[in-house]
């Protein structure tokens, strides 16, 4: 029986286009950022932000060895948050009335830069606090100091709350990350970009 679902952020539940992004960073001068970062892979200072290992200042000075110029902070930081799309008034009260149901988890691969622009975003829209009250845990991926797929990450999660890996369903866009929660003992769903959470997610979750 499943009691738990932990959901993806970034595809899943908020929409994502990279293409905005690299399209910013190409108009401040970078016609290479798409070979540095896409939503398939990443150089490696990507991961680190992501895992913590680095400041945001440390990440920005890493965009900047890519360009001729000096780039301002906010110029940096515009560019990297224009893939973040938004949270729909009907996804929100979705993901209420889910949590009266089952025990709601976040678990993002996510950085400073980008969680304070949709935190901020989101609290503007809903009321402070009241997105991530939505969930037991929001766990993301610079707290944490690991990043999907590693197992630690998906570990944590089931440990800090006693779950039973076969009472959680997992549910990511990115086929690794999937992957990498099915190895660690969880029920996993591969959420495509035809899927409609509101609309898909009992027929997602039939055959477990």
């Amino acid at each position: 029986m499943i009691k738990n679902i932990i959901f993806d952020f970034g595809g899943v539940l908020l929409p994502i286009d990279a293409g905005k992004t690299a399209e910013e960073f190409e108009r401040l001068g970078m016609s290479n950022f798409e070979e540095l970062f896409s939503l398939k892979k990443q150089e490696h200072f990507f991961d680190d932000f992501e895992k913590g290992k680095t400041s945001p200042q440390a990440f920005r000075n890493d965009i900047r060895k890519h360009y001729n110029r000096p780039i301002p902070d906010e110029e940096i930081d515009f560019a990297w948050n224009a893939m973040l799309g938004e949270l729909t008034p009907e996804r929100f009260e979705f993901l209420k009335e889910l949590g009266s149901r089952y025990q709601l988890f976040l678990l993002s691969n996510t950085n400073v830069i980008h969680h304070a622009s949709f935190i901020s975003r989101l609290n503007g829209t809903y009321g402070k606090g009241k997105f991530e009250d939505i969930f037991v845990h929001a766990y993301y991926s610079f707290n944490t100091k690991h990043r999907k797929p590693e197992k630690a990450i998906y570990d944590l999660v089931m440990r800090e709350h006693n779950l039973k890996p076969q009472e959680c369903v997992f549910i990511d866009d990115n086929m690794e990350n999937a992957k990498g929660a099915q190895d660690a003992g969880m029920n996993a769903i591969h959420h495509d970009k035809g899927m409609e959470i509101e609309k898909d997610l009992q027929a997602m979750m039939s055959a477990f």
